[in-house]
C-alpha cells in the first residue's frame, strides 16, 4: 500500500479549530453531580420500597415488631437500672444519716 504524501502532508498540519459553548465545563460537572444525585437518591428509594414491600408479608410484619419490642424492652430495663442505681444511693445515704450518732447530737454548744 503507497501512502500518498501530499495527504499526510496536510493531516499533520491541519488542527481542528471548535468553539466550546459558554459554561461548558460547568454545565458537564453540573450534570455529573445531578446524575449522581438521582443515582443516590434512586438507591435509597429503592431500598426503603423494598423494605416497604417486604413488611406487608405477615412473617416479616411479626419480625419487625417483634425486633421493636425486644428493643424498647431493653431500652426500658437499662433506663430503670439506672434509675434504680440512683434510688438506691439516695436511701443509703438517708439511712447513713439515721444512724450516725453525730446527726442526732446538738453541735450549736
Amino acid at each position: 500500500m503507497k501512502t500518498d504524501e501530499n495527504l499526510l502532508k496536510q493531516l499533520s498540519t491541519w488542527k481542528a479549530e471548535m468553539e466550546l459553548p459558554p459554561r461548558f465545563q460547568a454545565n458537564v460537572w453540573t450534570q455529573i453531580a445531578a446524575r449522581e444525585s438521582n443515582r443516590r437518591s434512586s438507591f435509597w428509594k429503592l431500598l426503603c420500597e423494598r423494605f416497604a414491600r417486604e413488611l406487608y408479608k405477615p412473617h416479616m410484619a411479626a419480625a419487625a415488631i417483634t425486633f421493636s419490642l425486644t428493643l424498647s424492652v431493653g431500652a426500658a430495663y437499662l433506663n430503670a437500672q439506672d434509675s434504680n442505681a440512683l434510688a438506691g444511693k439516695k436511701l443509703e445515704a438517708r439511712y447513713m444519716e439515721t444512724i450516725n450518732p453525730l446527726a442526732h447530737t446538738n453541735h450549736s454548744a
